[in-house]
């Protein structure tokens, strides 16, 4: 049986930002990485940072993992994308979910914040 509404669930969490911020060019690539991800959900929220979210029971560390990889070519690849900054982290997170199951609403917590402060270390 579905459960319905808020609840806890455990995610894989991948966020992304650029220490110098996004252009309209570089914003347009790193929505189309995300939106293409295969997340569970995924946000856009300021300053300038994406958000994927990925369920662990449906595969999330895999999938996670290849968002991840694709991230890492992308700043290989292109040197606009030198300056990205990844994080990732694992955790319990707090999300509502629909009758069909879905994620309705962004996923919080502890976690959540965890990849955050991930992805400005790593421009250090």
């Amino acid at each position: 049986m579905l459960r319905v509404g808020k609840r806890r669930a455990e995610f894989v969490i991948v966020a992304a930002t650029d220490a110098r911020g996004l252009d309209e060019r570089r914003f347009t690539v790193l929505h189309g990485v995300f939106s293409a991800a295969n997340s569970d959900f995924w946000e856009f929220v300021n300053p300038a940072t994406f958000l994927a979210f990925f369920l662990r029971p449906d595969n999330g560390d895999t999938r996670a993992g290849e968002l991840q990889a694709t991230l890492a070519e992308l700043k290989r690849i292109m040197p606009d994308y030198a300056s990205l900054g990844v994080g990732w982290s694992k955790g319990e997170l707090v999300a509502t979910f629909t009758w069909r199951g879905k994620i309705k609403t962004a996923p919080q917590g502890i976690a959540r914040d965890e990849a955050i402060r991930q992805v400005t270390e790593s421009w250090h």
